[in-house]
């Protein structure tokens, strides 16, 4: 029997990407009330399963990013970096390129850490930081968490713990330390 673990296809992963765009919040309105615009924006916000709250965690702490969909190299970028990841838990051999054609699941564990941070490295992305949330993450405690710079703007990722093993994706600015999360 198979664990429940998440199951992503290529067409889930661009979907996520591409429908992400979410009204602003009551913290990016005020932000766009002072001239700024919002460091970080609820990635899904008519289908929040509870992760906006987590997403806009450390925003305070962040410079501006623009959402997915205002700027479309970033969203290619984003898609690459995200397909990269999933690379990560490809359930098929992989192309010659390293690059995952089928189905892929992950889960918030250290094998997955692992597994997640070699494809990402193996395709170029060397500074990604891969690992388990932490309290002060963006993320739940416990959920295989993975960011890449991408220019002043980090793509964010995320497979969230049992039971409910879910995956977001989402862009946010960098912290104050010019880092998109602590290694």
């Amino acid at each position: 029997m198979r664990s429940p673990r998440v199951q992503m296809t290529p067409a889930a992963l661009l979907l996520a990407l591409a429908t992400a765009c979410g009204a602003p919040t009551e913290h990016d309105t005020a932000r766009l009330q002072q001239g700024s615009a919002p460091a970080t924006r609820c990635s899904d916000p008519l289908n929040d399963d509870g992760h906006c709250a987590l997403e806009l965690k450390d925003s305070h702490l962040r410079t501006p990013a623009p959402a997915i969909g205002e700027d479309e190299a970033l969203d290619e970028a984003a898609a690459a970096v995200a397909n990269r990841g999933r690379d990560g838990g490809c359930l098929e051999e992989l192309d010659s390129n390293g690059h995952c054609l089928g189905s892929a699941e992950l889960a918030a564990t250290s094998e997955y850490v692992t597994k997640v941070r070699q494809a990402l490295t193996r395709t170029g992305y060397t500074d990604a930081v891969v690992r388990l949330g932490r309290d002060e993450d963006p993320t739940a405690r416990g959920a295989l968490i993975w960011a890449v710079r991408i220019g002043d703007v980090c793509v964010l990722a995320d497979v969230t713990p049992p039971p409910v093993e879910r995956y977001h994706s989402w862009y946010a600015g960098l912290l104050t330390d010019g880092h998109c999360l602590a290694p």
